[in-house]
């Protein structure tokens, strides 16, 4: 009898220990979140913004360095006041604050959908800001570890002879099929924490640091980012279809390239057209 009861307390321990370990390291995130909120946003409210904006992503992440996420605008198309800014926020990537988007006249919602590195078990939040000037906030947990350190492609070369290249596309999403525009940029997005595959050095960080989407004249999105984005950064976002004029998109790195494209206003769409690449 006595040695049942050891060997269950031993199972239980087992499981046990892990669990609070897990506890541990969620209840020290949120250490580290009060100390980017108090850098970032001082002492504004952040409500709870389940009813404003929603984050999908992986609970455990299949490649760390490639995490698809996307944030949802639940306001879009509702008489709220609509998002007019988002910020992405990874606790435990070496710079937390990953990315900002500005949403311009020409953005038909606040939906973002990219992919992301992430460097070690963390909490992932979104913070929306709308037009009243209010914060809210969403968060998810997601166990991956070392995207920020993942090897460089084995053809750095070739990576940095198409750099800047872009592709859009339109492409539908969810069970909705709302249509959204894709934008794909090649860009090797160097975190400089990186080993090269073939020379063993670490490479200096190179990696797109802003993205700037116009339709005509009026402005989708404006935004500033870090090495947090995958390598050869996309991003889907959605253009409201009554603005005039062609949709263009202006892309910087933290080595001061800048690149440039545009792509003429698409014909009207007939029911059989899924995709458009360029």
């Amino acid at each position: 009898m006595r040695y049942l009861f050891i060997t269950m307390f031993v199972a239980l321990a087992t499981v046990a220990m892990p669990a609070m370990a897990d506890v541990q390291r969620r209840d020290q995130e949120e250490t580290v979140w009060k100390s980017i909120r108090k850098a970032h946003f001082g002492d504004r409210a952040i409500a709870d913004g389940t009813d404003v904006v929603s984050l999908d992503a992986p609970y455990r992440a299949e490649d760390p360095s490639v995490v698809p996420i996307t944030i949802t605008d639940e306001r879009a198309g509702n008489s709220g006041p609509a998002i007019s800014r988002l910020w992405l926020v990874i606790d435990n990537n070496p710079v937390p604050m990953s990315a900002r988007f500005d949403l311009g006249p020409a953005a038909a919602s606040a939906t973002i959908a990219t992919r992301v590195r992430v460097n070690s078990y963390t909490y992932m939040r979104v913070i929306a800001e709308t037009r009243d000037d209010k914060l809210y906030m969403v968060k998810r947990y997601v166990k991956a570890s070392g995207g920020c350190s993942a090897p460089i492609g084995r053809d750095l070369d070739k990576a940095r002879e198409n750099l800047g290249q872009m592709r859009l596309r339109t492409v539908r999403a969810g069970e909705s099929n709302d249509k959204r525009t894709q934008l794909m940029i090649r860009h090797p997005n160097i975190t400089g924490l990186q080993m090269d595959q073939l020379t063993r050095l670490v490479e200096p960080a190179h990696f797109v640091d802003a993205i700037t989407v116009r339709k005509g004249d009026a402005l989708v999105f404006d935004s500033t980012m870090t090495f947090s984005l995958s390598a050869n950064p996309s991003l889907q976002f959605s253009v409201k279809d009554d603005t005039p004029g062609d949709l263009s998109a202006h892309v910087q790195d933290n080595e001061e390239n800048e690149f440039e494209q545009t792509w003429p206003a698409p014909e009207a769409e007939s029911p059989q057209q899924q995709e458009t690449t360029s």
